[in-house]
């Protein structure tokens, strides 16, 4: 059985409780169905919520030996209509981001709603396609389906999701230097953090263990601070900030380890491998290159600024190119570079 399976049978359980459904763990069983996390990590966002871990294989066991007839036809009752917000929302061009949001507030605020109008799925689509902003989309709820949910509450949940879930307006090709840009501005903008080691995913408690496990003191040093600020959200370290953007899957929204050609190298080794490098006073005005001194590396954006996982307490920052004592400027191997002004297929 699938962890996303089991997760659902979790949040049926909290789903078929009111008072469940207004409580964080409601939350938390949306996000455990959402995005298959094996636990579920501290969250920052709730002051006094402390540290919370659910282990989905243990609660599947649970779950598995007690579900009743009832409960099954609820599980099955709610993937159907996470699968039709998901085509609804597909057909009006959505995106993935926007898609996970609607399905996780279904689940937290309009379980019971949903099953008393034929039209929920196309009044909760025009809810989201109507709005600009969260407080918009809090807001066309609460007019359109009575739904008055509370704003701490609300906010919180999309800042997790804003957390975990990749949005990012690729181009419909192979793996390409422009979109390192994006993905790069993408890490940036989302305030993702540094652990050796990490190359994008949600760090989760499972995660945290095995690279504490496989490097060591490089994570073990510093793991008061990667918990306290980093734990729950997307980390990676400088290399994996490329690697990651190489392992990345689109369509699945998650990343694979060493998928679509991207070697599992260091940032030295990346600089090893290129074919096409130099000093960095030679450095093309190419978006996309990458620039490294030894032990480091970073993604240039243009107009003279660099994004990198910079180090533990400072996480993915941007920078001028002329800071951070970069030598060299390379192409990173396993992509290909195209011209700004190139006709992408979107």
């Amino acid at each position: 059985m699938s962890t996303e399976v089991a997760a659902a049978k979790v949040a049926v359980a909290v789903a078929s409780d009111k008072r469940g459904r207004t409580a964080i763990a409601t939350i938390l069983c949306a996000i455990i169905m959402l995005f298959s996390l094996p636990l579920i990590v501290y969250m920052g966002v709730m002051s006094n919520l402390g540290e919370m871990e659910i282990d989905t294989v243990q609660a599947q066991q649970m779950i598995v030996q007690n579900m009743s007839a009832e409960e099954k036809a609820k599980l099955q009752h709610l993937e159907d209509v996470m699968v039709g917000i998901g085509k609804e929302f597909q057909n009006r061009k959505l995106n993935n981001y926007t898609i996970k949001k609607a399905q996780a507030l279904y689940v937290c605020a309009l379980y019971d709603v949903e099953k008393t109008d034929p039209d929920f799925i196309t009044k909760y689509a025009d809810c989201f396609e109507q709005s600009e902003t969260d407080e918009d989309l809090r807001n066309a709820v609460f007019s359109v389906f009575g739904v008055q949910i509370n704003a701490d509450e609300f906010n919180n949940l999309m800042s997790v999701i804003k957390n975990t879930v990749i949005d990012i307006d690729l181009s419909d090709t192979d793996k390409n230097n422009l979109d390192l840009v994006k993905w790069a501005q993408f890490a940036y903008d989302n305030h993702w953090g540094y652990v050796w080691g990490s190359h994008g995913q949600v760090l989760t408690e499972k995660e945290l263990n095995r690279l504490k496990g496989v490097f060591g003191s490089h994570v073990t040093d510093k793991e008061a601070y990667i918990r306290e600020h980093w734990l729950g959200r997307r980390t990676s370290d400088c290399v994996g900030l490329i690697k990651g953007y190489g392992w990345y899957n689109e369509k699945s929204g998650t990343i694979k380890y060493g998928t679509n050609g991207m070697q599992d190298v260091t940032a030295d080794g990346m600089f090893a491998a290129a074919i096409e490098k130099g000093p960095i006073s030679t450095m093309p005005d190419i978006l996309g290159l990458a620039v490294w001194h030894q032990g480091h590396i970073g993604v240039y954006i243009g107009n003279g600024y660099v994004i990198h996982a910079a180090n533990t307490y400072d996480g993915v920052i941007k920078t001028p190119i002329t800071s951070s004592g970069w030598t060299h400027w390379l192409k990173v191997p396993y992509i290909n570079y195209i011209e700004e002004s190139e006709d992408i297929q979107e």
